[in-house]
């Protein structure tokens, strides 16, 4: 089973801190390099700049930290406050740079912009604001400096200080400022982009489950309403997954049912009952695209659908896949939702996905229910032949053998008048009636599995059992054959044609009331051809078959049934007055069922 993955929530903090580290130091020896050619530049340019221990000490402290930043770097190993620690020594550098260079500070402008940058990109606009401060008030110095001199503060006096610190203070906002705002909608993105991932991360987990709960259903039932059930439930659950759940969507499972061509709902999700075992043709709109291209359709139009609609009567939206094993259709699924335009090509995926997994369920459910009606139906073949068995000996051996008790018991009345004339009589009459049941008898049990069949095949069967008849009943058994070669059937299909033969003369037996039943057997190119005529009374045969569901006896379906085993057919003609013919058709290449199936 596939197990849902912990999933942890998007982080506030801006991704890959420790490599900004990494470039924030590097851009460090940039700044250090341009603060050393400012010094430098500057006491080559003016005469009032010099070199002096406090800028080198300044410089060199300022390039010793840095090292030691590196160090850390490298030994992975640099927290928080250490970064917040790092950019307040640079502020604080630019500051006391700015002090010793207050000659020419107004060029120094670059050395107040890297802290300000790095704490705007580090963290946010507020960081880069609070290290913008510093600076601005040292821009401001000249004004409270004119100020507190009280000298006259006339407007050619004052607007050159006030521009100076104008577009000092608006550059070092605008620093402050714009990176912090990139940082942070770049932080929202990545946020964004981490929720939507986390979203389809936990979307397919959840279809990883809802999938694996779905395999271990289907393995563990052979009901194939159960897998249809656990089909449609489990596919209803994972497109809800995507669009959220909509108790208003309807989820339909339509299988092909008998010979119709139309489709029948086996089952569904939010449908009303009067809906179940419902036919549909499937000619045209969604359904009938389905079916005739063998892929997961979608249609943005379900409204237009009459048949759509009556599933669910506001749908806008709807999607069908076909349940498809090879070139076999068995049925489609059907979803409607009431939203529009609600499926996509990720619901056809999905629904592809689940109807490829439950169609070799449903196959193996099939065949079990197949099986299981297979079995149904020798058991009652099996308890059919019993019933025959019983009929056949009560209406024959057991009455004579009750006729021989009888007249046993006659016998020995007449033994004790001492009537032995009468006696033997009687004596002669009872073995005349022992050994006309001990031939039928024999009969019986010739027609259930005779030997010969096996032996010598189906021609020489049928001979014999005509003579064992002509042995004991009243009527004639003819037996004629023309053009019948007897290789060209298998033993399998010989079997059946003899278990046929012997039901229809049984039929005739006990109904027809005939005097003869002639037995042909003509052999044709491509198929053999049996016919048992009788000269008896006939029968309505649409009045007869019309009436099966009412009858305990099944013998003319039992008939057809094991001539279709053997990929043959049998008919039945008859007429009142005109006698009865059961005409086999059984073809050379027959297809027999093996002993197991």
């Amino acid at each position: 089973m596939v197990k849902e993955q912990n999933v942890t929530e998007p982080q506030n903090s801006p991704p890959n801190s420790f490599e900004l580290d990494w470039l924030v130091s590097h851009l460090r020896w940039v700044w250090y390099f341009l603060a050393a050619l400012v010094i430098f530049g500057g006491s080559y340019l003016s005469e009032s700049v010099t070199v002096n221990t406090q800028l080198l000490t300044i410089l060199g402290v300022g390039v010793g930290l840095n090292l030691l930043y590196v160090g850390l770097l490298w030994a992975n190993y640099f927290p928080g406050w250490l970064a917040v620690f790092s950019v307040v020594l640079d502020v604080a550098f630019a500051i006391v740079l700015l002090i010793l260079l207050s000659s020419y500070v107004e060029f120094l402008l670059p050395l107040a912009v890297f802290p300000v940058l790095i704490a705007s990109l580090r963290w946010n606009v507020e960081a880069g604001l609070v290290a913008a401060i510093p600076f601005m008030i040292l821009y401001a110095v000249p004004l409270f400096n004119l100020y507190q001199s009280g000298e006259d503060m006339t407007r050619g006096a004052l607007l050159p200080i006030l521009l100076k610190f104008g577009m000092n203070a608006l550059t070092l906002l605008f620093v402050g400022t714009l990176p912090g705002l990139m940082v942070g909608q770049r932080v929202k993105l990545a946020q964004e982009s981490d929720a939507q991932e986390l979203k389809q991360l936990r979307i397919a987990n959840k279809r990883s489950k809802i999938i694996s709960d779905m395999a271990v259903t289907l393995s563990s039932t052979l009901d194939y309403r159960k897998v249809l059930r656990a089909t449609v439930d489990s596919a209803y659950d994972a497109i809800s997954t995507t669009g959220g759940d909509d108790e208003s969507t309807v989820g339909v499972v339509l299988l092909f049912e008998g010979e119709d061509g139309q489709l029948t709902v086996a089952t569904g999700r939010n449908i009303s009952r009067n809906l179940q075992g419902r036919k549909i043709r499937a000619q045209a709109g969604l359904i009938g695209r389905t079916l005739e291209t063998a892929e997961t359709t979608v249609t943005h139009e379900a409204q237009k659908e009459k048949v759509l609609t009556s599933f669910a009567p506001r749908c806008r939206s709807a999607i069908c896949a076909p349940l498809r094993a090879g070139y076999n259709t068995y049925g489609v699924i059907l979803f409607c939702s009431t939203r529009p335009n609600h499926y996509n090509d990720d619901h056809k995926e999905l629904l592809t996905t689940f109807c490829s997994q439950s169609i070799i369920a449903l196959q193996n459910a099939q065949l079990f229910e197949d099986i299981r009606f297979e079995q149904q139906k020798i058991l009652e073949k099996e308890a059919e032949a019993r019933r025959k068995l019983a009929r056949d000996l009560h209406d024959g051996p057991t009455q004579s053998i009750a006729a021989i008790a009888m007249r046993l018991n006659f016998i020995k009345m007449v033994i004790q008048n001492n009537d032995l004339d009468k006696a033997y009589d009687e004596l002669v009459k009872v073995e005349d009636i022992a050994q006309s049941t001990t031939k039928e008898i024999r009969t019986m049990l010739f027609a259930m599995r005779p030997v010969i069949l096996e032996t010598q095949g189906l021609l020489p069967a049928l001979e014999q059992y005509a003579n064992r008849l002509n042995e004991t009943e009243e009527f004639r058994v003819n037996v004629t054959e023309r053009n019948y070669n007897g290789q060209l059937l298998d033993k399998e299909a010989e079997g059946v044609i003899f278990a046929i033969v012997e039901e229809a003369v049984g039929n005739a037996k006990k109904h027809a009331e005939a005097s003869e039943i002639k037995i042909n057997v003509i052999g044709k190119d491509e198929s053999l051809i049996v016919e048992i005529r009788d000269n008896g009374v006939g029968f309505d045969v649409d009045a007869t078959t019309a009436t099966y569901d009412q009858r305990t006896s099944l013998g003319l379906i039992n008939m057809n049934e094991r001539a279709e085993l053997v990929g043959g057919h049998c008919t039945l003609e008859s007429a009142r007055g005109r006698g009865t013919t059961v005409r086999i058709e059984i073809p050379y290449e027959s297809v027999t069922l093996a002993p197991n199936e």
